[in-house]
C-alpha cells in the first residue's frame, strides 16, 4: 500500500496525528490522502473522521485502500467543531494536524511545522499559507480579528498573488481550520474547538483562547496546502443561524465589555431589521439564533468570568 511504503519502520521525530474531517466529498478524500501518504515528515498517524452523510459508504471505501489510515465513523454530522475533536481526541501524537477532505498538503507541509514547533516551544498553534487549487492564489496565511463595535477579520494574502510577500514565519492572531497544528496536550487541555459553535468563528473562538493562555499563534510561509473549491452542504438559511449564534457567544465570551451594548444594537436589532424586509427565511433563522443565545447566555457568561479571571 502507498502509506507503508512511505513510512515503512521510519519513526524519526515526534509522532503527528494528522486528523482529517470528512463529509459527503468522497471524490476529494483520496486526494486528500495521496497527499499526506507523500509527505516527507515519516511519523504520522492518519485519523478520518467521517460525519455521517449520504456518502458514508462511499467515504469507508476509500479509506480502506490505504494500509494504516483509522477511520471514525460518527453516527451523525457533528459539524466541523465535533468531528474534529473526535479525532482530536482519538490522536495519539504528541502535534496534531487538523486539515479537511479537500484540502491537498505540499510534501514538505508537515515536516516545515514540525520543525518550527519543535525549535519554539512557545508557540501554541501554527498554519501555514493556504492557496486556491486551481488559480494558486493565496486563499489565507493566518489572520487577525478585532473584536470592536464594529467585528473585523482578515486574513493575510487573500486572493493575492503569491509573489514572495511571505518569506519568515510571523505571528498572527487567529488560523483557519483546515489548517490548524498544535501540541496535542494543548488542544486537548483545552477540550478542542467549541462544539456548541458547530461551524462558523470556531478556529478564530480557538485562537482567542490560546492566546488567552499566553502562547503564541504563527504562520509558518513554507508550510503550503491548496484547497478545492469544493461544493458546500449548508443553505443560506442554515448558515445564517450559525452565523449569528456563534458571532454573538464568541462576543459574549471575549470582547471587552464595553464594547458589547453598541455591537448587540449593529448586528442584531439593525441586521434582524433589515433582515426583516428582505429575506424571511433568514429572519426566521435569526429568530432561532436569538433563542439560543438568551438559553445559553448565563453559561457563556460564567464561563466569560472564569476566563477574565487574573
Amino acid at each position: 500500500m502507498m502509506e507503508t511504503e512511505m513510512r515503512g519502520t521510519r519513526t524519526e521525530g515526534p509522532p503527528v496525528s494528522v486528523v482529517v474531517l470528512s463529509h459527503d466529498r468522497p471524490a476529494y478524500l483520496p486526494k486528500a490522502l495521496d497527499s499526506l501518504a507523500a509527505q516527507t515528515y515519516p511519523n504520522l498517524e492518519i485519523i478520518v473522521v467521517d460525519n455521517r452523510s449520504r456518502s458514508s459508504e462511499e467515504i469507508a471505501l476509500a479509506v480502506e485502500k490505504y494500509e494504516g489510515v483509522r477511520l471514525i465513523r460518527n453516527a451523525e454530522n457533528l459539524g466541523f467543531t465535533g468531528g474534529m475533536n473526535r479525532g482530536i481526541e482519538a490522536a495519539k501524537g504528541s502535534y496534531v494536524y487538523c486539515t479537511n477532505d479537500d484540502v491537498v498538503v505540499d510534501r514538505e507541509c508537515v515536516a516545515r511545522l514540525v520543525e518550527y514547533a519543535e525549535a519554539h516551544p512557545e508557540a501554541g498553534l501554527l498554519t501555514g499559507v493556504q492557496y486556491r487549487e486551481d488559480r494558486r492564489t493565496i486563499l489565507c496565511a493566518g489572520g487577525e480579528f478585532y473584536l470592536e463595535p464594529v467585528y473585523v477579520r482578515k486574513f493575510h494574502g487573500h486572493e493575492e498573488t503569491d509573489t514572495g510577500q511571505f518569506n519568515e514565519p510571523f505571528n498572527v492572531t487567529c488560523i483557519d481550520g483546515a489548517m490548524t497544528f498544535g501540541p496535542r496536550a494543548l488542544l486537548q487541555e483545552l477540550k478542542g474547538f467549541r462544539e456548541d459553535f458547530f461551524i462558523y468563528v470556531d478556529s478564530i473562538e480557538l485562537s482567542a483562547r490560546v492566546l488567552k493562555r499566553g502562547r503564541e499563534i504563527v504562520c509558518v510561509p513554507s508550510a503550503r496546502a491548496y484547497v478545492f473549491d469544493a461544493p458546500h452542504v449548508f443553505t443560506s438559511e442554515g448558515i445564517a443561524f450559525h452565523k449569528v449564534k456563534n458571532l454573538f457567544a464568541f462576543y459574549l465570551l471575549h470582547a471587552r465589555a464595553r464594547v458589547l451594548p453598541e455591537f448587540f444594537l449593529r448586528y442584531g436589532v439593525l441586521q434582524m431589521l433589515r433582515a426583516l424586509g428582505e429575506n424571511r427565511k433568514i429572519f426566521l433563522q435569526m429568530l432561532r439564533a436569538w433563542a439560543w443565545l438568551l438559553a445559553n447566555s448565563p453559561a457563556l457568561l460564567r464561563e466569560r468570568r472564569l476566563w477574565t479571571k487574573p
